[in-house]
């Protein structure tokens, strides 16, 4: 403080309770002695231990570097829609979970409008196996006949999508838990599938006709995540197991998202090299290439919906389509906030 300045502070008359204004000049550490209640109002440096700190001062000067280099990041997301699918094992580890899901918050604080999907496969995998119910696949769809769609109802809603809004508030009153069922804005008809020149019934495998971007947009005005479980219905009232790829591709389309993020247990599409047993991570491919791969076996199983999901989201109005591991931790803001190449990435050309 230089000699000629003064600050006033508030303390506490002993003798008659009223507060009193005292003028600090260089001697003033004597009043403040000589007053409890005012050595308990004032903290100082101890200027010869900690402002010299340089590892200290290092440490927060890389925190303001990151917060500046996030920067440009931050303003192109502002204010924009971002789809997250979550999936996998990541689904059951709550410490992963929790890690997601506070990346997710702190993407809606810093501006970014997130609508969250979730599905559960392998927790309904596991539910129908312990109940004696066929589990079965094909190309990453699963059959569904009426005794699995009731379980597959019992666990996306009142397990995982109650534990997800359930996280999230730890953080406020931040998220809202829905189904597709819920003010029918997730519309269906029964999926036509065919393989192989035959069709195929994949049973209450809903395929989405329209979505109801207008609702989502109001719960995301609100101040809201929108936290939502993978099931339709009909015009008849029947309700559909729809694959979560698939309802975030949907769902992104009619929003017109900035983008969207597909969170797996795997980095993103990986190939087998030439003369290696190991596989490499694929950084950036076209939708082409992807239909190519497809069709030679080299992109199998769970990865196809997950492909041809980020192929369609593309085609109908998405900017960005990213594989990601949510396993991996901060992958989302690494991607959304950094240069650093992460995941898969799928373009229209």
């Amino acid at each position: 403080m230089d000699s000629n300045d003064s600050t006033k502070i508030k303390g506490n008359n002993n003798n008659n309770n009223k507060n009193k204004s005292i003028s600090l000049n260089n001697g003033f550490s004597n009043l403040i002695k000589s007053n409890n209640n005012l050595s308990n109002e004032i903290i100082f440096y101890d200027i010869n231990n900690n402002i010299k700190d340089d590892k200290l001062e290092g440490l927060y000067l890389n925190k303001a570097k990151v917060l500046l280099e996030a920067l440009p990041y931050i303003k192109e997301y502002f204010d924009k829609i971002v789809v997250v699918k979550m999936g996998g094992s990541m689904m059951e580890n709550d410490e992963i979970m929790q890690s997601v899901l506070d990346d997710i918050i702190l993407m809606k604080y810093v501006g970014i409008k997130v609508v969250l999907i979730h599905g559960g496969g392998k927790q309904i995998t596991q539910m129908m196996k312990e109940k004696n119910i066929k589990v079965e696949f094909v190309d990453g769809l699963r059959i569904t006949d009426k005794s699995a769609i009731e379980i597959v109802k019992m666990v996306l809603i009142g397990s995982i999508n109650t534990k997800i809004v359930s996280f999230l508030k730890k953080h406020g009153k931040v998220a809202v838990g829905l189904s597709g069922n819920d003010g029918n804005f997730i519309l269906c008809k029964k999926k036509v599938y065919e393989k192989d020149d035959k069709k195929i019934d994949l049973g209450y495998v809903g395929e989405i006709t329209e979505v109801d971007s207008v609702f989502i947009k109001n719960i995301l005005d609100s101040g809201y995540i929108p936290v939502i479980a993978t099931l339709g219905t009909d015009s008849q009232g029947n309700i559909y197991n729809v694959n979560a790829d698939i309802c975030a591709s949907k769902i992104a389309s009619s929003l017109k998202a900035l983008k969207m993020i597909l969170l797996t247990d795997v980095d993103g599409i990986l190939l087998q090299t030439l003369n290696s047993d190991k596989s490499k991570l694929v950084s950036k491919i076209s939708a082409e290439n992807c239909e190519e791969m497809i069709k030679k076996g080299l992109i199998s199983q769970g990865m196809i919906p997950k492909v041809r999901a980020c192929i369609d989201s593309l085609k109908n109005g998405v900017l960005k389509a990213h594989i990601l591991n949510g396993t991996s931790k901060h992958s989302i803001l690494i991607e959304i906030f950094t240069d650093k190449g992460i995941g898969t990435m799928i373009t229209l050309n």
